[in-house]
């Protein structure tokens, strides 16, 4: 290609001068900032180079907004047979709108003849750089700036619940592709663009299409490229099978090594050699990510969920996106000695109990000396109601405790707070520390919605409860943003909610607020919030606080 020194304008190598200018025309090898590609995209920069061809930023002169300009290198443009499959394959890509897969738009042809197709600029680091910015460190400035995470995560790896975030995000946008009838075959860290959302970020699968056709080329088949990133390809691929045999499932156990590398920040195996490769992926047993990081045996169903994304048979993998999402979704952080589930690590938004054999053998006995108890007490009642009843007037009645105020004393062993507007007659006990809130319609639409999974719309309309003061709902929202439910994971906003419900008396909130500052190695804030809970009549608390003495 070459360009005017006056206007920037790119002209096919035919031609001497200029056509507006008339000055002599300069030959190029890498588009210049300024240039001016098909009248329409005025070249920023470079954004990078590989074995398919350049990439740059341009900014569209009609539409005023940036696109990525994706050339494909000569010898590419030039082979029929690739572009033939590659105009086929950006047809149906287009019909894939998704928010997890890069938006390509159109393919077309440059001055000089070769072909480029611009697509969605993502403003923001691939999965590669993003895990090169904790190695060395632990602390990556993305996550700190960004999603004000604050958590010091082993060297080389992400805190698991982003990583269990961007997988099951990328997986959608795999759904999205899977349902048309397309593999992508080649994910990686570097086709994983993540973009800025809010205080998190959001995965887009790059580069859909493009190296599926590349089995179709005859410059790939004459020069033997592989068609395969070693550290990835499923063993299927190793097997030499055939494109068209292909399912999802390849994706997904490329996209297990991608959940591997992101918490052990390495890749499941490691060779000198493409042979090397070869064996391990056929027939090397992966080895769980707890071997590597052994605070990840804290995470129930996280080894397990591994494993099987790496299955060397891919019957033994997760069937399709839906059954992973389903997996991700049971991962479930036990802390310490498994003893205790929190907030955030349940599948409820309370502290619930301890269930090892032993302590379950003495809550036993103490039920059974509770049975007891009650049966002396509730003898007593009905003697002193009879004599009540005796002493009063003929015209005097008992009133009884509506059925909804029984409902609020059942709800109580949980710590959940009491609804408000209820008037206890005869008076209701309320565990010190718990608040009475009057439950709004946002609230429980969100409760209905969080039982049927739709967490997106369930963490909206807990957003709005929250707001409204509904103390509850401020617990649920805590969750949602320590879990990553219907939404980027945010611890720091995870903190501000669970402490405005502490604050107001919500107890289980304070508990599950000390085990997220525990979890960040701060003790000091740990002890705290779980003596505040102890205090309150939290026994879970108590145990969780000897923890952190």
């Amino acid at each position: 290609m070459k360009h005017c020194p006056e206007c920037s304008t790119g002209y096919p190598d035919s031609l001497v001068a200029c056509p507006t200018h008339g000055l002599p025309l300069n030959e190029i090898r890498d588009l210049k900032p300024g240039m001016v590609i098909h009248h329409s995209y005025r070249i920023v920069r470079k954004l990078g180079q590989g074995g398919m061809g350049a990439v740059y930023l341009a900014q569209h002169t009609l539409m005023d907004e940036p696109r990525a300009l994706k050339f494909l290198s000569t010898e590419l443009s030039q082979d029929q047979a690739f572009t033939a499959r590659f105009l086929r394959e950006v047809r149906t890509l287009r019909q894939i709108r998704h928010p997890n897969v890069v938006d390509c738009g159109d393919l077309e042809s440059a001055e000089d003849g070769s072909l480029f197709f611009s697509m969605e600029f993502v403003d923001g680091p691939d999965l590669r750089a993003f895990l090169n910015s904790v190695k060395g460190t632990g602390f990556s400035p993305y996550i700190e700036a960004n999603s004000s995470d604050g958590v010091l995560t082993p060297e080389g790896t992400l805190p698991v619940a982003l990583a269990l975030h961007l997988t099951g995000q990328i997986a959608k946008g795999l759904a999205a592709a899977h349902a048309r009838g397309m593999v992508h075959r080649d994910i990686k860290p570097e086709n994983i663009l993540l973009a800025r959302d809010g205080f998190g970020w959001q995965p887009k699968i790059a580069d859909f299409g493009i190296v599926a056709t590349k089995e179709s080329s005859s410059v790939f088949t004459r020069t033997g490229g592989t068609l395969l990133t070693v550290a990835y390809a499923a063993p299927e691929q190793w097997r030499g099978t055939a494109a068209a045999e292909l399912d999802g499932r390849t994706d997904l156990y490329a996209l297990g090594g991608l959940l591997y590398e992101m918490l052990t920040g390495q890749t499941v195996f490691q060779a000198e050699s493409y042979e090397g490769w070869a064996h391990h992926h056929q027939t090397t047993p992966p080895p769980p990510p707890s071997a590597l990081r052994p605070d990840l045996a804290n995470w129930q169903g996280l080894d397990a969920l591994v494993q099987r994304l790496l299955a060397k048979d891919r019957e033994d993998r997760p069937k399709d996106v839906a059954e992973l999402l389903g997996l991700l979704d049971a991962v479930r952080l036990v802390p310490h000695d498994a003893r205790w589930k929190t907030v955030r690590e349940a599948n409820k938004p309370f502290v619930y109990q301890d269930l090892s054999s032993k302590r379950h053998k003495r809550t036993n006995r103490r039920a059974e000396w509770g049975v007891i108890a009650t049966i002396v007490l509730f003898v007593a009642f009905v003697f002193w109601a009879i004599a009540t009843q005796q002493r009063s007037k003929p015209n005097e009645t008992i009133i009884q405790t509506p059925p909804a105020i029984q409902q609020q004393n059942d709800m109580n062993e949980d710590n959940i707070p009491v609804p408000k507007g209820l008037t206890p007659n005869p008076p209701v006990h309320v565990p010190k520390g718990l608040t009475l809130i009057e439950p709004a319609g946002d609230e429980k639409k969100a409760e209905a919605l969080y039982k049927q999974k739709n967490y997106s719309d369930a963490r909206k309309l807990f957003e709005s409860a929250c707001n409204e003061g509904q103390m509850k709902a401020c617990s649920y929202l805590g969750y949602f943003y320590a879990k990553g439910l219907g939404g980027p994971f945010n611890q720091k906003k995870a903190r501000e909610v669970y402490q405005k419900a502490c604050d107001k008396g919500t107890l289980s909130s304070c508990a599950s607020l000390g085990s997220l500052y525990q979890d960040a190695g701060n003790n000091e804030e740990s002890r705290k919030y779980f003596q505040k809970a102890c205090n309150g009549g939290v026994s879970e608390a108590c145990d969780l606080l000897r923890d952190v003495q």
